[in-house]
């Protein structure tokens, strides 16, 4: 689906990602993992091309227009509706506008946002707009949906609703590349894991399989915490 080689960024003197090399494949869901400063959104960045890098970058059976993007930060636009925001991101993909609209629908309800069709996205409550902000990503129905943090800051049952949503999505075939400081979150959707440190990747495997080869045969209560803490030990030492 999109192959990385040596991917390098530079920020001035600063090297947020070095030489990285992966293969994202097709019918999976990825689990961007790392500390602050680790170069996750920079990775991000980098496959959207919304920065320029060292290295080669290729989509294999995928266009750039075949990626939705949900960024950390709230891309709607507070002054607009709750539908008008969704026929905005419909339209710059140049979606028919009855396409557009069914399918803005459609994801309106899924969501439930479906009496808040007419509420401009600044009077929703930080959970809705949250929603709203998924939902803007997935209108013009892409293969690969890129989520940067999409559930910071929001209250337990939207993200819970959030997580279900997109693991639904994700049985149903939509290829997912999802970044989170909650470990529950990525071990709950994500089959395979992707660590960086520093910049490098250090580390990347199936879920599972990580955590059984990781894990505490004594408790047997290892979850993906207790990889991530064995990784960055390993890498400060």
């Amino acid at each position: 689906m999109i192959e990385l080689k040596h991917i390098t960024k530079r920020y001035k003197k600063f090297l947020a990602l070095i030489d990285f090399s992966y293969e994202f494949e097709n019918g999976n869901a990825y689990g961007i993992l790392g500390v602050n400063g680790a170069g996750k959104s920079t990775l991000i960045n980098c496959i959207t091309r919304n920065v320029s890098f060292d290295g080669e970058l290729n989509y294999v059976d995928l266009k750039i227009w075949d990626i939705g993007y949900v960024p950390q930060e709230l891309a709607i636009y507070p002054e607009l509706s709750v539908m008008d925001n969704m026929l905005f991101f419909a339209s710059v993909y140049k979606m028919d506008k009855r396409k557009a609209k069914e399918r803005s629908t459609l994801l309106i309800e899924k969501v439930g946002l479906k009496e808040k069709l007419s509420t401009k996205a600044r009077d929703l409550s930080g959970g809705m707009k949250r929603k709203l902000n998924l939902i803007t990503g997935l209108v013009h129905n892409p293969k690969l949906l890129i989520c940067d943090e999409v559930c910071v800051g929001i209250d337990p049952i939207s993200r819970k609703e959030i997580l279900e949503y997109l693991k639904e999505l994700k049985n149903n075939g939509l290829n997912i590349i999802y970044t989170s400081h909650y470990l529950d979150e990525v071990e709950y959707l994500c089959d395979r894991i992707v660590f960086l440190d520093k910049g490098k990747l250090v580390l990347e495997g199936e879920t599972k399989k990580l955590i059984e080869e990781m894990s505490d045969t004594e408790t047997k209560k290892a979850d993906l915490s207790d990889v991530f803490l064995k990784v960055l030990r390993k890498e400060g030492e």
